[in-house]
C-alpha cells in the first residue's frame, strides 16, 4: 500500500486513538493506521455518494431533473387536453351549439397566457 503523510486535527487524532484503544479492549488487533485509513475509506464514499446523488445517473443536477420531469409532465398534460377537445370538437351537439364562438376562447387563452408570461419574462417581446 502506498504510504502518505497527512495533517489533522488533534481533535481528530484523539478520535482515532479512542476508537484504536475500544478496539484492541475488544480483542482486535488495531492500530492508528488501519483506523485512519478505515476512515478514509469510508469518508471518500460517502463523499462519491454525495456527488452521484448531486448529479444523478443521467448526469444531471437535481435542479435540471426537476425543470426535466416538470417539462415532461406539461408536455403530458397538454397532450391529453388537445386530445380531449379534439373529441369534444367532434361531437355534433356541439359543432351545431352557436351559444359560444369557440375561436374567441382560444385567443383570449392565448392572451392570458401570454400576459403572464410578460409578468415573469418581462423582456421575452
Amino acid at each position: 500500500m502506498p504510504r502518505q503523510h497527512i495533517y489533522m486535527k488533534q481533535k481528530t487524532l484523539d478520535g482515532i486513538r479512542n476508537i484504536v484503544d475500544k478496539r484492541k479492549n475488544d480483542g482486535a488487533d488495531a492500530n492508528i493506521s488501519s483506523v485512519g485509513s478505515e476512515l478514509l475509506d469510508i469518508g471518500l464514499r460517502v463523499v462519491e455518494n454525495l456527488e452521484k446523488d448531486k448529479e444523478g445517473d443521467d448526469g444531471l443536477s437535481l435542479e435540471e431533473r426537476y425543470k426535466k420531469q416538470l417539462l415532461e409532465e406539461v408536455t403530458k398534460s397538454r397532450q391529453c387536453i388537445q386530445i380531449l377537445f379534439k373529441m369534444m370538437f367532434d361531437l355534433e351537439e356541439i359543432k351545431n351549439d352557436n351559444r359560444y364562438n369557440y375561436r374567441e376562447y382560444i385567443e383570449d387563452f392565448k392572451n392570458r397566457t401570454q400576459s403572464i408570461l410578460d409578468e415573469y419574462f418581462p423582456d421575452s417581446n
